[in-house]
This record gives C-alpha cells, structure tokens and sequence, in this order.
C-alpha cells in the first residue's frame, strides 16, 4: 500500500516491503515493479506449468533467484502474499456478503490486470499521460495500484469495469439485449472471485511449506 510518510531507507522502515527484504540480518533486492506483479499474477492462472514450478518462477521474478533456504521462502512469500493484499480501505470492518438465506456469497472481480491489460494502458495514457510500456521495470506497484484506483469513470477501463458491475434486473427489450451483449463481450475468462485469487495464494504457500518440510 502507498504511504506517502514511508520512507524507501530500509533502517527507517522496519515495517512494511518497498524494495528490500530483510532475512536474519541480510538485505535482498526484492523487485516490486507493477509489471513483476501482474506477471506473478499471470503466472499462478497459468496451467502450464506445475505448483512447483510456479515457486521457483516466482520466486525469480521477485528474487532473482531461488532460494535453497526453505525457511527463506516461507518467510518470503508470507511478506509478499501479505503485502499484495493489502488495500487502503475496508481491511478491517467490511463484512463479508451473503445470499437471502444468509450463505456467503464470493466477492466479485471486475477487473483482470491481465486480460484487461489494453485497456488499462489507454486508460493511464488517456488520464495521467504514463505510458505504461515504458514504465516497466521502473513504477513501483503502490504508484500504480494508487493511480489505478484513481482512473476517473470517462477512462475505457472505468468503462468496462460499469459494464460489468451494472444491474440488468429491471432493464427490458433493447436496454437489456445490449447490456447483456455489452457485458458478454468484456466478460472475464478466470479467476471471477476474489476467493478464487485466495486460493491460488494458499496453494502457493502450501507448496513451499511442503518442500519447506520434506
């Protein structure tokens, strides 16, 4: 999450990741860069390849490596899973939703960071002037979940994310036909839940406790 207080000096910023992780007194580069993100999230819906692949992909991403320390990746991706989570709102008091018999009912995605990837980027060109292409490698992923979350509703992925979010319950005839078009065509193709995307974290971590403790 972006902190504007937060500094980048990692003796100053005993909590929290920006660049660094700190294991048993060593400091390792740790890539954050919005691009490295999206990847990491590509590559857990990838089936391609094996959970065990998957770990040591991503621990490269991040890394550079892969560590040979289990307790190193334990310790590292629970940092990371963490952190990726973290959102400035509704952490603490936002209940889950339920179905009219009060069964809890999976929180929606409206938005894939990859399948949409056109549309965000014309939305930052459109909005901030940022060209995305460009700022691989360089854009902390706080800078641009924070700008991603400002994109105002003229932007072509405001636009898509409405589609997608608008009730169609009390539309009729054409209104209707188009909206249920509209929201076919931008339809997502996975990981459709919030829970689904927990999912993937958890069997990520479970497979490095697994090696961790074979």
């Amino acid at each position: 999450m972006l902190s504007l207080t937060r500094s980048e000096d990692r003796k100053s910023n005993p909590t929290g990741l920006n660049n660094e992780f700190d294991y048993q007194g060593k400091a390792y580069k740790l890539d954050l860069s919005f691009d490295t993100v999206i990847s990491f999230y590509h590559l857990l819906d990838d089936e391609h390849f094996t959970a065990e692949e998957k770990v040591s992909i991503g621990f490269e991403m991040f890394f550079g490596f892969t560590p040979q320390d289990p307790d190193f990746a334990v310790s590292a991706f629970e940092q990371i899973s963490s952190y990726l989570r973290e959102q400035p709102y509704g952490n603490d008091d936002e209940e889950p939703s339920s179905d009219m018999q009060g069964n809890p009912t999976p929180a929606v995605k409206y938005y894939s960071f990859t399948q949409d990837a056109e549309a965000i980027y014309s939305s930052f060109r459109e909005q901030y002037g940022i060209n995305l292409l460009q700022e691989k490698g360089k854009m902390h992923w706080d800078e641009f979940k924070a700008l991603f979350s400002g994109l105002n509703d003229k932007t072509y992925m405001s636009r898509i994310i409405q589609i997608r979010m608008r009730d169609t319950s009390e539309l009729k005839g054409q209104e209707l036909t188009d909206a249920l078009s509209a929201k076919q065509y931008y339809e997502l193709n996975e990981n459709k839940t919030e829970e689904a995307r927990e999912q993937q974290f958890t069997g990520f971590m479970n497979t490095i406790k697994a090696w961790a403790q074979s």
